[in-house]
């Protein structure tokens, strides 16, 4: 299945400048299981200013499930100071502090209104986030979430762990980096959605404030099928492209582990524009906040296709993933890029978002050089394309060197696909025959 993922910033990271000296990364990790004891804790990493001089943030988006399941994690803080453990969580959430011996520091269960010292102060659900905040030598330390409860529907939950330094929450949208998406004219334009789904990744609602985040997605004529994902609590709506709203929904239960999440699905929709916003709900504190995912499915791809013909010395071209890259005509611009096979005679039938304009079409395999197919118009869809390939670039720096000749004599006679330029499972005299007989080619670019 092919996918569309949103991000600015990658899958682990995203940057925010916090002043010259000290910038500000939040380091994004996913809980992994078996990290039930101290022992087989999670590790995190640093928390505070590292040895580069930038100020490091964790975020760790996690599941607790089963029933009376423990979640550790390690942090190494870095300096001595004041830091911030707290747990967003739309479920009662236990959360608690051990150092490095495994000796406990302290542990909270409920926001105290009025204490800054305990508790969740930045969510505004009902109080029953957790959190401790407090003054830590620098060194190692052990953090360990769970539910209030040992059984039952209320002891299984989605949460986000936040490790900062200081007692100040840090609100950083990704998709607000260089303004922001608060209306329909300032949008995060997701643009065409060409494949299968589409994920908008670590999204950011704004603590106990009025944010509204806006997304502009282009479809065609179907259905539409719109979700939140995460551990907070979320409302969507859709709008149509003249700002008409069409569908709206607060809780959904797609999720058994946060049922505050939403979802909308629409059908019979004409091809276009559409808009998607998301806000938190609004309690009594203020609204909900905190880390979301939105993903984007069921919808009619708006794709233009590309077809034509790869020409490359392999046994079986039907295995090799070639990496087709489009750039505006004449430039360095990366307009799209994505992986595609072809049949065992090398056709092949891909596509792309890009649905206008004249570009360069760059194709290549692990092992070959590049070639660009130039001036090549998408105002339509596309076919007869011819990529000649030639094989022998090992190490993909588009030429066919003395550093090419050494990985294949490095590998001679081994099973190693890596060097193996025919497939035919071995590394021998004919893969030193291609490298040779190319000697000196060099790929477009």
């Amino acid at each position: 299945m092919m996918r569309k993922i949103a991000s600015l910033f990658g899958c682990l990271m995203a940057t925010l400048a916090l002043g010259i000296a000290q910038p500000l990364v939040i380091d994004f990790f996913a809980d992994t299981e078996g990290n039930d004891t101290i022992a087989t804790a999670n590790d995190l990493g640093i928390v505070g200013v590292d040895s580069t001089n930038t100020r490091r943030m964790k975020v760790a988006r996690g599941l607790i499930n089963p029933d009376g399941d423990n979640d550790y994690f390690r942090v190494e803080l870095a300096q001595t100071g004041t830091y911030s453990f707290r747990v967003d969580c739309t479920f009662d959430s236990v959360i608690t502090l051990y150092n490095a011996s495994g000796t406990l520091i302290a542990e909270n269960d409920d926001d105290e209104i009025g204490n800054n010292n305990r508790g969740n102060r930045d969510t505004s659900f009902t109080n029953a986030d957790s959190g401790i905040t407090t003054s830590l030598n620098a060194g190692v330390y052990y953090v360990r979430v769970r539910s209030i409860t040992t059984a039952g529907v209320l002891a299984r939950f989605r949460y986000t762990l936040r490790v900062f330094d200081g007692s100040t929450a840090r609100d950083f949208d990704p998709y607000e980096v260089d303004g922001t998406n608060e209306t329909f004219g300032t949008a995060t334009d997701v643009g065409n959605l060409a494949d299968d789904f589409t994920l908008i990744e670590k999204a950011f609602l704004r603590y106990r404030q009025n944010d509204l985040d806006h997304y502009r997605i282009e479809i065609g004529a179907g259905n539409l099928t719109v979700r939140t994902i995460g551990a907070t609590d979320t409302i969507i709506t859709i709008y149509d492209s003249a700002f008409n709203p069409l569908i709206t929904n607060d809780d959904d239960p797609h999720d058994p582990f946060n049922p505050y999440t939403s979802r909308v699905a629409l059908g019979n929709l004409p091809a276009g524009i559409y808009y998607i916003r998301i806000e938190g709900y609004n309690y009594s504190g203020g609204r909900a906040g905190g880390w979301y995912d939105v993903l984007i499915t069921d919808y009619t791809p708006v794709r233009r296709l590309i077809s034509g013909r790869v020409i490359f010395d392999r046994a079986n071209l039907s295995l090799v993933p070639f990496e087709m890259e489009i750039y505006q005509a004449g430039t360095g611009n990366l307009q799209y890029q994505r992986t595609f096979y072809t049949n065992n005679t090398g056709n092949f039938n891909t596509y792309t978002a890009v649905m206008s304009g004249t570009v360069d079409i760059a194709v290549r395999a692990p092992t070959s050089l590049t070639r660009i197919v130039r001036g090549v118009s998408l105002n339509s869809d596309v076919s007869g394309l011819v990529f000649n390939l030639i094989n022998g670039d090992l190490n993909g720096d588009n030429v066919i060197d003395d550093a090419d000749l050494l990985i294949v004599l490095f590998n001679f006679g081994a099973n190693a696909p890596e060097a193996d330029l025919n497939g035919d499972g071995v590394v021998d005299d004919a893969d030193l025959l291609v490298v040779l007989f190319n000697f000196g080619a060099v790929g477009d670019n």
